[in-house]
């Protein structure tokens, strides 16, 4: 699980996007993708424009491991699903924010 400073949260919250390059099987990462992000508490969530037809989503699927660089921040994260309604809902309310 990655650890995010109230400071790192922020300045991604606050980028226009995010990059994304989850790591392939071997370890290498894909070629960055620009996406959304939004903030959840001390969360931070990317949706699929593609949904499961996304080559990086597929990538992000088969390793769970990824590198995001926003807001002049850059880490090495974990991926995961997310399969709580609750939370699902309010990603779906804050992406909706955004694209309206």
């Amino acid at each position: 699980m990655t650890t995010w400073t109230n400071d790192e949260l922020t300045r991604i919250e606050h980028a226009e996007e995010l990059q994304t390059a989850p790591s392939r099987r071997d370890g290498t990462p894909r070629t960055p993708v620009p996406i959304w992000v939004v903030r959840d508490g001390d969360d931070l969530y990317v949706r699929s424009f593609r949904g499961g037809a996304g080559a990086w989503y597929r990538t992000a699927r088969a390793s769970h491991q990824g590198r995001i660089s926003s807001g002049g921040v850059t880490k090495d994260v974990a991926l995961a699903e997310v399969t709580d309604p609750g939370v699902n809902d309010r990603i779906d309310a804050a992406f909706s924010d955004i694209t309206s």
